[in-house]
This record gives C-alpha cells, structure tokens and sequence, in this order.
C-alpha cells in the first residue's frame, strides 16, 4: 500500500483498518514502500503506534468501552483513530493536548466524525487525568490468578494481554496459569533484531558492528546468530552497507537449517522457499552445492529473488534454482540429499513478529492447515534420498501442526525414523515459537 502525503497518524489508522477490518497481513499492509515516506523519527513513531495498538488491542478497547456505547454507528477508521489515541495516552508519554489534535485533524482527514472523537477522548482524560494506566496492564503481580483488582484490572488474561479466548482456552490446557502468562507476556514483548551470518565470520562481524557503535551479543544455540542491540532503522541501513554475508532470521529458524546438515556438495531440496532466509542460511553453511526452491507465488517468489540476488556473490559457489510451482504439484524424478519443509502454518510462534495473526486466525484453521502439512510431508518424503535428511517445520505452538503431523507420518512410513524433534518458544528460549523433526530415511 502506498500512502502519498499523509503523516504517520494517518497512515497507522489506514493501515490498522487493513489489518483488523479486512483481515490483511500486516507485512502487506505495511510495506518498506509506505516506510520509505517517512524519515527516521517518524518511521519509528508510525511503526511504535501501530505495533502497539495490535499488541494491546483488547485492553485498548477494553478502556474504550466506557467512552462510548454505540460502536456500531462509528466507522472503521473513527475506532482505528480512537485506538492510536489512547495507546498514545496509555502506554507512551505523549502530551494529552497534542494528542487530542491530532486525533481530531486525523478525523477531520477521514471525513469522520471530529467532535465525537474530540468527546471521548476528553471523557478519558478527565476520568484518567491522575492515573497511570499502563501500571494497570503490565504489572507482573496482577495476573498470578484470575481475580478482577480493584477494578481496575482487565477481568481476563485475554483482556489484559489481547489474545483471543479460544486461544487462551487451548493454552490453559497445555501450561499452567504461570507459564501461560510468561507466554503472553513474552508475544507481546518486542521480537530481537538478529541475523544469521557464516559462523566463522561471526566474531569479526561483531566487532564490525562495535566499531558502527552497536552492541551485540551472540545466540546462546545457534553458532550463526548475532541480536543486534539499537534502533531498527539504523541497524537496517547499517547492514544495507556491510561487506559481508548476511540475512535477517531468528536464531529458531537459523535452527531449523542446521538441523538439516547442509554439507559440502550436497543436493537440497526447499519445499516451501520464500522469502528464502532458510534457503540462505543453508547456502552458506554448504558453501558448493546445489538447492532447489519451490513456491507457488508470484510475488512471494519475487521477494525470494531479489534476497537470492543479493547474497549471491557471497556464496558463489552454490547453484540456486527456484521454480514457481505447488509443492503438492511438483514432480521430479531426482532425488535430494536433503529435503526441508518448512510448511505453511497458522504461525502462531511469531505472534510477537506478527501480533495481528492472533486476531486474523480461526481455531478451526489450525486443523485445516494440519490436514494440507500432512499432503505436503508425504509428497516431499518421496524425494529423500537412501540416507537422506528430512526437515519437517513449522512456526506453530501446536501439536496438531507439529508432533501430529510427524507421528502420523512416521506409522505410514517404516523406512523413516525421527533422529531429533525439537520445540522453541518465546518465553522459554528468547526465540520464535517453532517445531522442528528431524527425520532420517534409511533405505
């Protein structure tokens, strides 16, 4: 989406009104096209607002209640502007005046309605004016049990850290009540930037970073990882300029290609490719060989190309091929040393990268999507070579996408066997919430 001449206030409530209302993607709804508008400050301010609006949505409206009644008689982008009106009061430090304007200049772009939204927010302030309400949401001693304080507290862990019941629900039956919260609090906690670099070029690109003025420290699993400590918008336009090998990945998915155990020369299948970190990754751990990449998307394969590009002359000698096809649709009479599937899923372990997928999943996608993993594990089974790896992942929390589907799998198929199954999340391991088997074909 490409937003001429608005300012960043207008932008976010566009673009939350894509995510929310019409179920977008928030990665399509708020490209580096529309970024590329706004200078450093404003960029970070547009980003803050609607990061935090997404991640505080239930509790936001929660608050929002009160104020007004009848939501149905306001439109999309009125709320949206509502929203990024009081995160702004709520959780950021922001003078009431300026954003009140704001608000009001903002309703008056949308032809809305102004001096409703001038109403409530004045309403708030003058119920709120010596609060601090962000205590009320964040306070880590409010939620050892269910209990509503005085008054004041969200009355549900769904409220108060804006996750859906059902999600909720299905969690309280696998954790109990104390990690279930580490977990929300840990999907709402601001994702690490970190890269993956070649593992023997890991120390001296850290100190690369040092000399830029940026600290960094390495991943505790995997020996490719750097999280890089600063403003996003620097390190990005510091890594833009670097002489070095480089992709940005979360040390869970840099996990996922060293479990396949890229070697030299091998032949290696990515079912599922783009954007292609994985891929990547994998090139430069085999340093010469050959991969092919499978996606069935034009534009997702365009993004996979111009990443390719960019790390080509980093690793030279790796033949990279991609074909735009179905993975369920492939054929091919060759066989790999190598095959990864990392398969598409309800992505309920990046929720902290993408806090707008809690609010665009159904429960009852997760089974749906379980089924089509299953389809595409069989097929890519078929093109493991005689001792050859296969890689099953997905950035799923759940079982059905994960355990399920492998076990399943493995009765139908004697000739594999399981060598490592592993499980990340992010309030256990600082890292996305991925699942990762790592399957071995005999014969």
């Amino acid at each position: 989406m490409f937003i001429k001449k608005q300012n960043p206030r207008q932008v976010a409530v566009k673009v939350l009104t894509e995510v929310l209302e019409n179920k977008k993607a928030l990665k399509f709804a708020l490209t580096e096209e529309t970024l590329s508008q706004f200078d450093k400050v404003n960029r970070a301010f547009l980003l803050e607002i609607i990061y935090g609006v997404l991640r505080n949505l239930f509790a936001i409206d929660w608050v929002l209640e009160e104020f007004y009644k009848n939501k149905e008689s306001l439109s999309s982008n009125t709320i949206n502007n509502l929203r990024c009106s009081f995160y702004q009061l709520m959780f950021m430090n922001i003078p009431a005046y300026a954003v009140t304007n704001e608000a009001v200049n903002t309703e008056k772009a949308f032809f809305g309605k102004p001096a409703v939204v001038n109403a409530i927010i004045r309403a708030f302030l003058r119920k709120y004016e010596n609060e601090d309400l962000p205590s009320f949401f964040h306070n880590s001693k409010v939620f050892s049990d269910y209990e509503l304080r005085a008054k004041k507290i969200p009355p549900t862990l769904s409220i108060a850290f804006s996750h859906p019941k059902w999600l909720i629900e299905r969690w309280s039956n696998r954790f109990s009540q104390e990690e279930l919260v580490e977990l929300l609090k840990a999907n709402n906690e601001k994702a690490p930037i970190s890269i993956a670099v070649k593992p023997e070029e890991r120390e001296k690109i850290a100190e690369y970073f040092q000399k830029k003025g940026f600290k960094s420290r390495p991943t505790k699993h995997s020996p490719a990882g750097l999280i890089i400590e600063g403003q996003g918008y620097d390190i990005r336009k510091t890594l833009t300029e670097a002489p070095f090998f480089w992709v940005v990945q979360d040390e869970a998915s840099q996990l996922v290609c060293f479990s396949l155990e890229p070697f030299e020369g091998a032949t290696v299948l990515d079912a599922c490719s783009s954007p292609g970190g994985k891929t990547i990754l994998t090139a430069a751990l085999m340093k010469k060989g050959k991969i092919l990449c499978l996606e069935n998307s034009r534009i997702r394969i365009k993004i996979l190309h111009n990443n390719l590009k960019r790390i080509k002359r980093f690793i030279p000698d790796v033949e990279i091929e991609t074909k735009l096809v179905d993975v369920l649709e492939f054929k091919t009479k060759a066989t790999f040393d190598r095959v990864l599937l990392d398969a598409p899923c309800s992505s309920l372990g990046v929720i902290r990268r993408n806090p707008d997928v809690r609010y665009r999943l159904e429960e009852n996608e997760i089974k749906r999507l379980a089924e089509t993993q299953k389809l595409m594990i069989e097929k890519v089974s078929s093109f493991v070579s005689p001792q050859g790896i296969l890689i099953y992942s997905v950035c799923s929390t759940e079982k059905e996408e994960g355990e399920e589907v492998v076990d399943s799998f493995l009765q139908k198929h004697p000739e594999f066997s399981s060598i490592k199954i592993l499980r990340t999340f992010p309030h256990l391991d600082g890292m996305d919430g991925f699942f990762i088997a790592k399957l071995l074909r005999r014969e």
